[in-house]
């Protein structure tokens, strides 16, 4: 390249850098910067262009990483980028665990009243109303938790890093956290058999087994199995002995089953062996697949890094998180509903005026993510499985 065309590159990677610069910062008499929402904008289509192979995006960066602003900047861009990315992947989890909030890190209780919905009494002419009260329900804790980690950058990285790193960082994050999140809302109700033997017990009725109605025992999934577990999940009754009534149900696999939930979901229509009929015992009944409007199919990718056996098998309904009491609930802090970003302030200073980004002992930017929440059971009768084993 010409000396001219460099002496060119430079002028306007210069003249582009000042006119970022001149949106990087307002001065509040104590020098505290305060970023404005278009900076971070022309930062991150700086980034862009730079991870594009533009020069020049490249040159401008070059001069930015060793400003003081730098290490401000880059995590409020990374906490843009985080809440961005967060907020358009919606964990699967969601569609079958309902979501709460907690003010602080105390338990919170979850009170109940059941009772008083049996069917009325008759009352004479003149006679005394009968009298009836609520049973308070034995309140379940709910409480949230902190979760997070932290990182550093080396000054020598952050002088030859190509941006292909520091793009990749908040998507790294958002993994992190959301593999956090599905891990403990996964292990509510996976177990190393299958199923969580805590959740899911022959005294609340919530195996698809002959002890709760079914006709078999931990079926293969199938669509005779799917009736055997609505079956299950029909029988249950509140406390005044009246059946608890579902409207939709949400069933979820592991990835090996998804072929066989899909297939059963996306028939067109279903043959049924009725026999009796008018002219032989051999006829057939063919219906739409009426299904497809009562369940939805949820994959758990990590059904196997609990269950050691039945992993491969192992299926699952839950009643809509529309209904009252759901069977799984994650609550969060409130005001801190997503991963939250932090950077180290520095602590040197060049001789002679002008601080810098890293620390002073060793060259180092450092960053911590942190996110807090929690997931607990709520209603085991809200949701029913099957390990698939057969028995």
């Amino acid at each position: 390249m010409e000396a001219q065309d460099i002496k060119l590159l430079s002028e306007e990677a210069n003249s582009t850098f000042d006119k970022v610069g001149a949106l990087l910062r307002e001065n509040d008499g104590f020098g505290k910067k305060q970023f404005k929402t278009e900076t971070v904008d022309a930062f991150v289509g700086l980034l862009n262009e730079a991870a594009d192979g533009n020069l020049r995006a490249e040159y401008a960066l070059k001069e930015a990483m060793v400003t003081a602003d730098f290490p401000y900047l880059m995590a409020d861009v990374l906490d843009r980028s985080l809440m961005a990315q967060w907020a358009t992947t919606m964990p699967e989890w969601r569609a079958y665990t309902k979501v709460g909030s907690v003010k602080d890190f105390r338990d919170a209780k979850m009170l109940g009243i059941e009772g008083m919905g049996a069917v009325l009494d008759a009352v004479g002419e003149r006679a005394e109303y009968p009298e009836r009260g609520p049973v308070e329900e034995t309140p379940i804790t709910r409480r949230v938790a902190k979760y997070g980690g932290r990182f550093g950058l080396s000054w020598e990285s952050v002088i030859n890093d190509d941006l292909y790193s520091l793009k990749e960082l908040p998507q790294r994050l958002v993994e992190a956290a959301r593999r956090t999140e599905a891990l403990a809302v996964s292990k509510l109700y996976v177990g190393t058999g299958g199923f969580n033997t805590s959740l899911y017990t022959d005294g609340y009725d919530n195996i698809v087994n002959t002890h709760a109605g079914a006709s078999s025992t931990n079926p293969a999934l199938s669509l005779a199995a799917l009736g055997q577990a609505m079956l299950v999940m029909g029988n249950h009754k509140d406390y005044d002995g009246f059946p608890i009534v579902v409207d939709a149900v949400t069933l979820v696999v592991g990835p090996a089953l998804y072929p066989t939930a899909m297939n059963i979901m996306n028939a067109t229509q279903i043959q049924v062996a009725t026999g009796g009929g008018a002219y032989n015992a051999a006829d057939q009944l063919v219906v739409n697949n009426w299904m497809a409007n009562k369940f939805s199919v949820s994959v758990d990718p990590y059904i196997g890094l609990t269950a050691t056996s039945n992993a491969a098998t192992s299926w699952f309904l839950f009643a809509s998180t529309s209904a009252p009491r759901p069977a799984l609930q994650v609550d969060y802090l409130i005001g801190h509903e997503r991963p939250e970003l932090f950077v180290k302030a520095p602590n040197a200073s060049r001789v002679g005026g002008g601080s810098v980004p890293e620390s002073f002992e060793t060259d180092e930017q450092e960053f911590k993510v942190r996110h807090v929440f929690g997931a607990t059971t709520i209603a085991p009768f809200a949701t029913v499985a099957s390990n698939g084993s057969g028995s």
